[in-house]
């Protein structure tokens, strides 16, 4: 193998040389294959050729086109399919690869399928698309399994062109160039992926070198730079795993899922700019004997309330900062997830998708590294639900706004203007520190807790699974098209904390469909004969909490009874998930109500709730709904009333957390104990609520609301 130790330009040469890496970790066995036609919707005009014809006949291309020849890939792109290419004009390539000091022809096989594939998608971007995406990364990643961000400018003739990873504009009289399988969008600039890790990239960025510092000193410097693969996981030798879901009965009609290709770790870092901690917390930083001793003293003024019984302890001095328990090592941790959200439009779930806006903004909530704490991120989408000095459209981590009753703002969550494409994760800026203290466990963290089952399992995210695909696409076949998305199988030992277990059980994750009567368009579903335990996220302080499960009850599904444990324990009676919530077994004998909105009428929507409530069961959220058209308002959750397909949230238990719990990860058992317990059977789990006693233990005429 080549070293080119006589290249000048660091990051280039480090580029080329990193292709053995890059092909060990996205292989070209995880390319999908192509469809056998076009697609029936595509509304480009075809000029009759193939890629690879336009690219073999347009002179403006003859180099690229020559790296592609020599990876042997043209093959591909004369096939069927729906491909996107980037494709670098003439002189970008030669001024690429005269800043590494070579030619093509001295460039490897391997090295140009590198190269080749960075600028190459399966699925179809037009600029309608990109613009979609605008300030954030692709909803797909590129053929060597890498995200392309996307921004925008406007070129010499003041027209708004896009730009790919910070560098790369597409030429704008020639864009959207379609041919017979895809899209070529030419670009005045190689395409380039980093091969740096997190750490690198921080380390990098002086506009941050106290937050630096200080993850050097408690040793998470080294975590977010060494750990990118986990090479003990092989994926299992099944092409696909067939079985049945939904309403969906007919042999034919099976649905398949693939095994995750490879696993990645990730990770997701919230940094506060130097010059803003000095201002805002100028009283730590003056006179102090260093940056990090400031940093650490601001992080004992917060850690030491929540914490008072190690205050003595020898871990919490200055001299133990690796030490979990140090107060410093507490203040960087929160400020770290164990996952790589990709990207900053993946923040919550893309586009919004299912999430009324004129009821609520967009919410996940993700673990971080400090033991038994979660930060809420809220994407800022209708303006009746911001405050005095809120952007609309930004994001918010830790905030909470109820109108008159609460309004804590948190920290404004800020993409960098340069673009961090780090092989492990992503940073942002905060406007402000992030802390577990007092007030962000008292009022943001109290209230319900409502976690996408995508969200809860940190390697969905990482690996790109969640959210991936066209959620317009509604094709239940079996299309082999990564335009369309995939549903992943996860073998045992693959998701953290969880256990499958059971005659041919599976653990599933369903890409996402605007049709699905579930949250955000995708689900996590159980199949077989199964036994499932999984870790749930931690509750964020003592008392009695609810743990709801928020699922489609189907009667035309293969749905099956489920019991559930708790920590080991059974947690009341089994639950049929083929039960609507409209059914007499536990609505009861009367007329379950019909109207177009939940609150039209308060008084028979108290009465609603307390009947329900009193069963244990709770409408579906009236701030998400599905639609055929994700663009509008659909069917909201709450006003399902038919026999079709009720969204239900069903209390599973209710527990007394008590302090010594605190940190704690329980668990949940979901076992399939259906009368005929066949193969065929399904259980749903869509989201998961943590309910405080505040939220569920409303008396009177008060009821919890039902956002």
């Amino acid at each position: 193998m080549t070293t080119f130790s006589k290249y000048t330009n660091g990051a280039v040469k480090t580029l080329l040389m990193f292709f053995s890496v890059q092909m060990a970790l996205f292989t070209t066995g995880t390319l999908s294959s192509c469809s056998d036609a076009p697609d029936a919707e595509n509304y480009y005009t075809f000029k009759g050729q193939m890629m690879s014809q336009y690219l073999k006949s347009n002179s403006d291309f003859s180099n690229f086109a020559a790296i592609v020849e020599k990876a042997e890939i043209m093959d591909q792109l004369s096939a069927y399919g729906h491909f996107t290419c980037f494709a670098p004009t003439n002189a970008a390539v030669n001024k690429y690869l005269d800043s590494c000091g070579v030619t093509i022809a001295d460039l490897t096989k391997d090295q140009c399928d590198t190269i080749a594939r960075t600028h190459l998608f399966n699925v179809m971007y037009s600029t309608s698309d990109l613009s979609s995406s605008d300030n954030g990364i692709l909803r797909s990643q590129n053929m060597m399994r890498r995200n392309v961000s996307v921004s925008h400018k406007l070129d010499q003739n003041g027209n708004m062109v896009f730009v790919l990873n910070g560098n790369a504009s597409i030429i704008f009289e020639h864009q959207d160039d379609s041919v017979e399988n895809g899209i070529v969008q030419p670009v005045d600039r190689m395409i380039v992926n980093s091969t740096k890790s997190l750490a690198n990239f921080i380390k990098e960025d002086n506009s941050v070198s106290i937050y630096y510092e200080a993850l050097k000193a408690t040793g998470y410097e080294m975590v977010l730079d060494t750990m990118i693969m986990d090479k003990s996981y092989v994926a299992p030798d099944v092409e696909k795993y067939t079985y049945f879901t939904g309403a969906e009965r007919k042999e034919e009609e099976r649905e398949w899922a693939i095994a995750p290709k490879q696993k990645m770790y990730g990770y997701t870092a919230f940094l506060v700019p130097d010059a803003v901690l000095k201002e805002k917390y100028a009283n730590y930083f003056n006179g102090a004997e260093s940056d990090v001793k400031g940093l650490y003293d601001l992080a004992c003024s917060i850690y030491d309330t929540m914490y008072p019984e190690d205050v003595n302890l020898p871990s919490h001095d200055f001299d133990h900062l690796t030490d979990p328990k140090n107060p410093l090592n507490r203040f960087m941790a929160y400020h770290l997830l164990d996952r790589n959200v990709q990207g900053y439009n993946y923040l919550t779930v893309r586009d919004d998708l299912g999430v009324d806006k004129e009821y609520a903004n967009s919410v996940d909530w993700y673990t971080t590294m400090l033991t038994g704490t979660m930060v809420k991120l809220e994407h800022l989408i209708k303006e009746a639900w911001i405050g005095a000095g809120d952007e609309l459209g930004s994001y918010y981590i830790n905030r909470r706004y109820d109108k008159e009753k609460y309004f804590e703002q948190g920290a404004h969550v800020i993409n960098p203007s340069k673009t961090i494409d780090a092989i492990n994760g992503i940073y942002f800026y905060l406007s402000d520190i992030a802390k577990f203290d007092e007030t962000t466990r008292d009022v943001v963290d109290n209230c319900r807790i409502r976690m996408d089952f995508s969200t809860i399992f940190p390697e969905i995210m990482t690996n790109n699974m969640r959210m991936n695909g066209d959620y317009r696409r509604y094709e239940r076949q079996n299309i082999d098209d990564e335009s369309i998305g995939f549903n992943y199988c996860f073998p045992n030992g693959y998701l953290k904390g969880v256990k499958v277990e059971g005659a041919d059980a599976k653990f599933i994750y369903r890409r996402p469909r605007s049709k699905f009567y579930s949250l955000h368009g995708d689900e996590c579903i159980a199949n077989g004969v199964f036994d499932v335990t999984f870790e749930i996220p931690p509750f964020p302080f003592e008392g009695d909490w609810q743990v709801r499960l928020g699922f489609a009850a189907m009667t035309t599904a293969p749905r099956g009874s489920v019991q559930v444990f708790f920590d080991g324990k059974a947690a009341g009676l089994p639950i049929n998930m083929e039960l609507q919530i409209a059914s007499p077994e536990i609505y009861g004998a009367g007329n379950f109500p019909k109207y177009s909105s939940i609150r039209e009428d308060e008084e028979l929507r108290a009465s609603d709730y307390k009947i329900l409530k009193n069963k244990g069961y709770y409408r579906g959220p009236f701030s998400c709904f599905h639609a055929d058209d994700p663009t509008k308002v659909g069917e909201r959750f709450a006003d399902r009333a038919d026999a079709s397909a009720s969204t239900v949230r069903k209390v599973l238990c209710t527990v007394n957390i008590k302090k010594s719990d605190f940190g704690k990860r329980h668990t949940l058992r979901i076992k399939n104990v259906s009368a005929q317990n066949t193969t065929n059977k399904e259980g749903m789990f869509d989201y998961l609520e943590l309910v405080p006693k505040s939220v569920f233990a409303v008396t009177g005429d008060t009821t919890e609301d039902d956002l």
